[in-house]
């Protein structure tokens, strides 16, 4: 046991006396003394910098535990260097978080080629959550910091009670550990006679990760007295990958368009906003080869969905897009990842134009007072909707070119949540208008009218069979 207490010592050492490291310029792979030195590339051949390289120990002796590693981080050009080695055989491992992509080599030399030229590839992922359940009147004070990570491996994250955590792992069927972050907090533990077993608490897989996949479970319970088999949370113990849709961004010059920004939209008619505009919510945003992945929406309010793009240059909408429109069905069961293909932005578009009101002579509670009439206009599937006063110019900005549908309906929400929750057709409050919208220009739209619903819409039994 005084073993895994150097251990988890030594580690934190030699992390702390290697901040140094990372401003080394890397060469290749050489004989001289124990250095290892190389250059990491995505999977896009550009340099990844910021990516983290390990080098550990190829097994820790009582099989658990972060093994003895040391680590360094790659400069703006992707290099590494170690200046030594803790063994002519060992681990290697490198984590690029930006795009979630790795390497690993469970077994390396100093003298391999593979080491000099280093090309990283998605990884899977694994989520959770941590739950400490502390005990009354505990011997030891255990306190929030835990780590977890793959037994014996050095893919492992420093995690505090109660929050989430992500960890990029290699495909394969792996044992995950879950321990007391602090090495004197362990030896404490071990001394007052709590075996290995309840300490490092470990959890199998039960199945193989694939490389792209997300395994999301838990939260998982650490407690001095939980019983080995309930360390998942009751209830939650379900283990599920994650379905998601994915896709790849091209710019307007055909390169792949890395950093632009995507918006899951569910709402295609902005029925649940709030305010004056409805806002483009980041997700997620591309990657150096113009890739995304994005989880598949819990819930699909219409029988579709689709996907916003917008690319950001000088704090400005350059150039946007959207996706096809995916069928529900198309999800449903789903137990794997839809690719939704390829999307090509293109310079942004914009739209003003004002609403005019239309009412029934013979219906005696509709005014054609503007004032008394407020109207949400917006661009069907996108996050571009307003709600302003009728007769008021509005304006719509920053939005995907081409052919779009124009979406108009009350904006009073005490009558449009009446409609929402009778058995009306959509058809009856909502006008739909087919329009194209010039790319990099505004389009100016004349004679829009909106007609205020009759009190009598729900008791008109022709409306309902239309």
């Amino acid at each position: 046991m005084s073993k895994i207490i150097l251990k988890s010592s030594m580690l934190m050492a030699l992390i702390l006396g290697l901040v140094g490291c990372t401003d080394k310029v890397a060469g290749t792979v050489t004989d001289t003394g124990n250095t290892v030195a190389g250059v990491v590339y995505r999977a896009d051949g550009s340099e990844a910098s910021d990516a983290i390289v390990r080098i550990a120990r190829t097994h820790v002796e009582s099989g658990v535990g972060v093994p003895e590693l040391i680590e360094v981080t790659t400069d703006s050009n992707g290099a590494y260097s170690f200046d030594s080695v803790l063994s002519d055989t060992f681990q290697l491992a490198v984590i690029d978080a930006a795009v979630s992509e790795i390497f690993f080599l469970p077994k390396a030399t100093r003298k391999a080629k593979d080491l000099d030229k280093i090309t990283l590839s998605k990884a899977a992922v694994f989520k959770s959550s941590l739950v400490y359940e502390d005990v009354l009147e505990p011997a030891v004070q255990v306190g929030s910091h835990f780590i977890v990570g793959v037994s014996g491996t050095p893919f492992y994250e420093s995690v505090f009670a109660g929050d989430t955590f992500e960890i990029l792992l290699p495909e394969g069927n792996w044992w995950m550990e879950f321990y007391p972050g602090d090495a004197q907090i362990v030896a404490k533990l071990q001394n007052s006679g709590l075996s290995d077993t309840v300490v490092y608490r470990t959890w199998s897989m039960g199945g193989e990760l694939k490389t792209g996949d997300t395994l999301e479970i838990g939260p998982f319970i650490w407690s001095p007295t939980a019983e080995i088999d309930s360390l998942i949370k009751e209830n939650e113990a379900e283990a599920k990958l994650v379905s998601r849709i994915s896709g790849q961004v091209f710019c307007k010059n055909g390169k792949a368009c890395e950093g632009v920004e995507v918006n899951l939209i569910t709402d295609l008619y902005g029925f649940g906003f709030e305010g004056d505009s409805l806002k483009f919510t980041v997700m997620t945003t591309t990657d150096s080869l113009g890739r995304w992945w994005l989880n598949v929406p819990k819930e699909v309010p219409e029988d579709s969905f689709r996907v916003e793009y917008r690319k950001i240059q000088d704090n400005v909408v350059s150039q946007a897009g959207t996706s096809r429109y995916v069928l529900e069905k198309e999800i449903k069961d789903l137990k794997d990842t839809l690719d939704l293909g390829a999307d090509t932005l293109v310079r942004a578009a914009g739209l003003v134009s004002k609403v005019n009101v239309i009412v029934d002579k013979n219906d005696s509670t509709q005014s054609n007072n503007c004032m008394l009439n407020s109207v949400v206009v917006g661009i069907k599937g996108t996050s571009h909707f307003v709600r302003d006063v009728a007769c008021e110019t509005f304006v719509l900005r920053d939005m995907p070119a081409g052919a779009q549908e124009v979406v108009l309906y009350s904006g009073d929400r005490k009558v449009m949540a009446k409609m929402l929750e009778s058995e009306a057709p959509s058809w009856i409050y909502v006008t739909l208008t087919g329009v194209t919208l010039p790319e990099g220009a505004i389009q100016q739209i004349q004679g829009m009218t909106y007609q205020v619903p009759s009190q009598n819409i729900f008791e008109n039994p022709l409306a309902k069979e239309k």
